[in-house]
């Protein structure tokens, strides 16, 4: 009968002792009598393998050796478990390695993050120039100058709201550049420089900032 009360170090040895008795393999043997078996997380044994005797982990972890090794690993330990081959053959090495795969999470996560927040702000963005468009065909007598003034002056007012609304902290690089479209797009439907929108931009903010 398993013994699920074995240290890791011991439930590896009888690992080891069973493989040898399923697969006959030399150098499989000698890479497995040479690596650790350090601690068990989360039904993961995770086993050590020295520096110098790295290039040999390829015999525990080919497809064919890793499906038996897991069998007989099982078999000792009385439930489903797994391993996992790091070099090195200390606590510590694991723990240094856990702490460096947590910081690349961390990096990984983040920039995911940031990933997300440009698309949401692009897609935000892309309502406004939708909205802009909407606005245009909306209005009437769109070839008078009054008419493309107060289209002007009407969608200056939204992206000054959706800069506040979606830059609360100021624009980034990334956000310029969604406001350079949507001006882009109101001067081309008001048949205009798109610097004339820009500063009509600027005089609203300006005079925001002084009131």
């Amino acid at each position: 009968m398993p013994d699920t009360c074995l240290s890791p170090s011991d439930l590896w040895r009888q690992t080891v002792d069973l493989v040898k008795d399923r697969v006959n393999h030399m150098s499989l043997w000698r890479t497995m009598e040479q690596t650790l078996g350090l601690v068990v997380e989360d039904d993961t044994l995770i086993l050590a393998v020295p520096s110098r005797l790295i290039n040999t982990a390829s015999y525990l972890v080919s497809p064919e050796h890793r499906n038996a090794i897991e069998k007989c690993l099982a078999k000792v330990a009385g439930r489903p478990m797994r391993f996992r081959v790091i070099e090195g053959e200390t606590i510590g090495d694991w723990e240094s390695l856990k702490q460096r795969e947590q910081r690349v999470r961390a990096m990984r996560e983040a920039a995911y993050e940031r990933t997300d927040r440009r698309a949401a702000l692009a897609q935000s963005w892309d309502e406004v120039l939708e909205g802009a468009a909407r606005a245009w065909s909306a209005s009437a007598l769109r070839a008078l100058p009054q008419t493309k003034a107060r289209y002007i002056r009407a969608m200056v007012h939204v992206i000054n709201e959706a800069i506040g609304r979606l830059c609360p902290e100021g624009p980034d690089e990334a956000a310029e550049r969604m406001i350079a479209k949507v001006i882009d797009r109101v001067a081309t439907n008001a048949d205009v420089p798109s610097t004339v929108v820009a500063l009509e931009l600027d005089r609203l903010q300006t005079q925001a900032d002084a009131s």
